[in-house]
């Protein structure tokens, strides 16, 4: 047992015992739930000593200040700061530069589903027969398709089929 864990032990003893003088005096004064909850309280500082996570607080909590006192003044973890912070700036840059690259470059994918989707719901349209907007120009600078004619299922749309006339309205006003 080295000397650190002999004042943990006795730290853990002296607030047990002053726990419990208080515990005593609330009793005397004829407060039985108070003495009981002193009791309590007082019994946890030798409990968590015996079990051995006293010993393990104090272990971690030295650990963690001379992790800080090292961080503070060592000349090797400023370091490893300033590697991980230029490594946290090389990813943001990344994503800002691969996020305006996505939003310039047209995909075929998009227009491919389009056109798809404009197939299967009915619309016809120019777009549709000259397979969807994907052409050389962004997404925003396209001219917008005229609108489609009503589809046979959007015309029968009077009662229990709202949802799929909104869908097919969302969809159309998109110019998917």
């Amino acid at each position: 047992m080295s000397g650190a864990d002999v004042v943990t032990g006795a730290l853990c003893m002296a607030l047990t015992g002053l726990g419990l003088v208080i515990a005593v005096q609330k009793a005397r004064q004829r407060r039985f739930l108070n003495a009981t909850r002193w009791t309590a309280a007082a019994l946890f500082p030798i409990g968590l000593y015996l079990t051995g996570l006293a010993t393990l607080g104090r272990r971690v909590g030295s650990a963690v200040a001379d992790w800080a006192t090292d961080l503070a003044f060592g000349l090797k973890a400023w370091g490893g700061v300033a590697i991980l912070a230029f490594a946290v700036i090389l990813l943001m840059i990344t994503r800002m530069v691969g996020g305006k690259k996505k939003s310039a470059e047209p995909s075929g994918t998009a227009s491919t589903t389009s056109s798809d989707l404009s197939a299967l719901l009915g619309g016809g349209g120019p777009a549709a027969g000259a397979g969807g907007s994907g052409g050389a120009l962004p997404r925003s600078q396209q001219p917008k398709p005229a609108a489609a004619p009503r589809s046979r299922r959007s015309s029968r749309a009077s009662g229990g089929d709202d949802e799929f006339a909104e869908i097919e309205e969302l969809l159309r006003r998109r110019g998917i």
